[in-house]
């Protein structure tokens, strides 16, 4: 039911109901408003890129919509095992997920994690969930925190918050009202998760528009109709599976695509990458007082404002080092990108040892991104099958062996970015310039 419609520049239109404003109306929610979507490339790099979380999560909710809906009308498999009341409560479900997907990321997003308390810490409901890992929390782990309190609030009842949660986080399992739906149709659970957290899902397609427009960078530009119109749902061995009609696989191999040149270019940009790598410092350091409490309504009270300004008071000492170059914006060299290869290695050990003998101070920034599991045997849920036409008919073909392009990206983007420290760059040009 559309009772509200708000304008975005990426969906035009997004509507939503008077229960989903609720959600977007509580302080938990509207907090979105002042966590950065992209952090220092908005301040240092890309300065048209200002938009935050909460445009990002209603826009993630508005494709989990459109989604669903397709997943629905698409197939007559689903309609057929469950009742109009069950689907709409789905479609309620996975509406949500997509809007509180990122709702626990703290200040400046995953570089506030550093110092993030061991998951074991959190007052979270463990009856939810399938195991108790130990590890440092990470903002997953926080959104499922919020989510509970909303149910402890009233927003939500307790088997709703624990249905959203579980699309959010693979260790959350789905209430007995989802596993009960679930047996009637094999295999929807794990459908409903890739809407929110899969290989094609709200969350991807909208950041990788988003960011590219608000940029100014033609990286992360797909066919976003397109794709969702060549999805449906298809049975596979008794199990329901994500299916794409073949001249949907371009446009999946465009939003592959995107993202690897998105990673490459704009999420790990040497600018950022080494900003990064000095507020984590400054909090590690403690040149500032940054405690990620674990108490729910004490975490909401964390903005990008609070640590920018403890940042700023930091930077008036030189002698915090991070915090004063950071916010001065004086820049460490990134000498090179190294991958992950016996050459990157090589290479690696040898810059660190030259500079360790000329006592040139470095650091550097590494990044394992996994751009695709769909050939991943241990992952065979996020499996996508190609509907490829054949004489007298179909057969489902995994989209992993039907696409040429996916073979040869299907790998992680690991590098190490090297970066000498900024008062050091002029001596390291030098020992460069000798060795040359």
């Amino acid at each position: 039911m559309v009772d509200y419609e708000l304008r975005d520049p990426i969906h035009k239109r997004i509507a939503f109901s008077e229960f989903e404003r609720s959600v977007i109306d509580h302080p938990f929610f509207q907090r979105l408003r002042f966590i950065s979507q992209l952090g220092f490339l908005q301040a240092y790099v890309y300065p048209g890129a200002v938009h935050n979380r909460f445009a990002h999560c209603i826009g993630a909710m508005h494709v989990a919509g459109r989604l669903f809906g397709r997943v629905i009308s698409s197939s007559t498999l689903l309609t057929q095992k469950l009742t109009k009341k069950e689907i709409e409560a789905l479609r309620q479900r996975v509406r949500i997920a997509g809007l509180l997907h990122d709702v626990g990321h703290g200040p400046f997003s995953h570089a506030s994690e550093a110092v993030f308390p061991r998951l074991k810490e959190l007052p979270l409901n463990w009856d939810w969930w399938s195991k108790k890992e130990k590890r440092q929390a990470v903002h997953e782990d926080y959104s499922v925190l919020l989510v509970q309190t909303l149910s402890e609030e009233g927003v939500f009842s307790p088997e709703f918050a624990q249905d959203v949660s579980s699309l959010i986080h693979a260790s959350v399992h789905p209430s007995p009202w989802l596993e009960t739906v679930s047996k009637r149709a094999p295999g929807l659970r794990s459908l409903l998760k890739g809407l929110v957290s899969g290989e094609v899902d709200c969350d991807r397609m909208d950041y990788l528009l988003r960011d590219s427009y608000f940029c100014g960078v033609v990286y992360g530009e797909y066919d976003i109709d397109w794709l969702i119109s060549s999805m449906h749902v298809e049975e596979q061995e008794g199990k329901l599976v994500f299916g794409i009609s073949e001249n949907g696989v371009r446009a999946f191999e465009d939003l592959l695509l995107a993202r690897y040149h998105m990673i490459d270019q704009v999420y790990f940009h040497k600018t950022k990458a080494g900003f990064t790598h000095h507020l984590e410092q400054a909090v590690l350091q403690k040149e500032i007082d940054l405690q990620i409490p674990t108490d729910p309504y004490a975490y909401v009270e964390l903005r990008d404002g609070a640590v920018i300004e403890m940042m700023f008071e930091a930077a008036k000492d030189k002698r915090n080092y991070w915090s004063h170059n950071l916010m001065n914006r004086i820049t460490a060299r990134r000498v090179l990108r190294l991958q992950d290869t016996q050459d990157g290695r090589r290479t690696l050990k040898e810059l660190k040892g030259m500079c360790d003998e000329a006592g040139i101070k470095w650091f550097t920034h590494a990044a394992a991104n996994e751009l695709t599991r769909l050939n991943s045997v241990s992952r065979k849920d996020n499996i996508i099958f190609v509907r490829k036409k054949v004489i007298g008919g179909y057969e489902l073909v995994p989209i992993s062996k039907y696409s040429d392009l996916l073979q040869k990206y299907n790998e992680k983007l690991r590098f190490t970015d090297f970066f000498v420290h900024a008062e050091d760059r002029k001596r390291f040009e030098k020992l460069e310039a000798s060795i040359d």
